[in-house]
C-alpha cells in the first residue's frame, strides 16, 4: 500500500530540508572561521558567513543558564503538537503536510545543533550594502543596522512552514464544508499510514 500524500509531503519535507540544513551547517562549520571568514554570494546583499547563537531568535535569553532546558522542551512539545496535527488532516492534504513538514525540519535542525554544540550555527547573511538607504537602515529600531541577523536553513524552514500555513488558511475557508467531510472521510477501508 502507497502512503497517503500527506504522509508523503509531511515526512518527505521534513527529511529533505533537515538533511540540507545539517549538510550546510557542517560545511560551514569544515569551511569558515566562526565570525571572520565570509563567502559572497552578491556583493553588498547577500553571503554566507560562520555564526554561532547560544540564545533563541535575534540572541535572545543568550546568557540565561536554563535557557537550553526551556529550547529542549519547547522542540519536545513543538514535536508531539505536529505529530497530533499530522494525524488530523485529510489524507489528501499536501499543503499543510508540506508546511508541518517545514517546521518539524526546522525545530529538529536547531535541536540537533543545541544537543551536539550547545550552539546553533547560523550562516545566511541579508544585508543592504549600498547608499543610499544604508544609514537610513542604521537609525531603523529596532535592529539599528543594514545587516538582518544571521539565520539559517532551519530558521527559514520554520518561517516557509508558518507562510504555508496562512496559505492554507485562506484557501481552507473557500472550501465548501461537504467537499472537506468527503475527503476526511472517505468511507474507505483502507487502513492509514499514521
Amino acid at each position: 500500500m502507497s502512503p497517503h500524500p500527506k504522509t508523503i509531503a509531511f515526512l518527505g519535507t521534513a527529511a529533505l530540508f533537515l538533511f540540507l540544513d545539517q549538510l550546510s551547517k557542517f560545511i560551514v562549520r569544515a569551511g569558515l572561521q566562526p565570525y571572520k571568514d565570509e563567502w559572497v554570494i552578491v556583493p553588498n546583499l547577500l553571503s554566507i558567513a560562520h555564526a554561532k547563537n547560544t540564545g533563541a531568535a535575534f540572541s535572545a535569553m543568550d546568557d540565561w543558564e536554563y535557557r537550553y532546558y526551556v529550547f529542549f522542551t519547547l522542540t519536545g512539545v513543538a514535536v508531539v503538537v505536529l505529530w497530533q496535527g499530522y494525524k488530523q488532516l485529510r489524507i489528501d492534504d499536501r499543503l499543510q503536510g508540506a508546511a508541518m513538514g517545514f517546521i518539524l525540519s526546522g525545530a529538529l535542525g536547531n535541536f540537533i545543533d543545541r544537543l551536539l554544540f550547545r550552539a546553533v550555527t547560523d550562516m545566511i547573511k541579508v544585508q543592504w550594502g549600498w547608499e543610499p538607504g544604508k544609514a537610513w537602515l542604521r537609525d531603523l529600531p529596532p535592529l539599528h543596522s543594514h545587516v538582518w541577523p544571521i539565520f539559517n536553513i532551519a530558521d527559514s524552514c520554520i518561517f516557509i512552514g508558518l507562510g504555508l500555513f496562512a496559505i492554507s488558511f485562506i484557501f481552507e475557508k473557500d472550501r465548501p464544508a461537504e467537499e472537506a467531510e468527503a475527503v476526511k472521510a472517505p468511507g474507505s477501508s483502507t487502513p492509514s499510514l499514521e
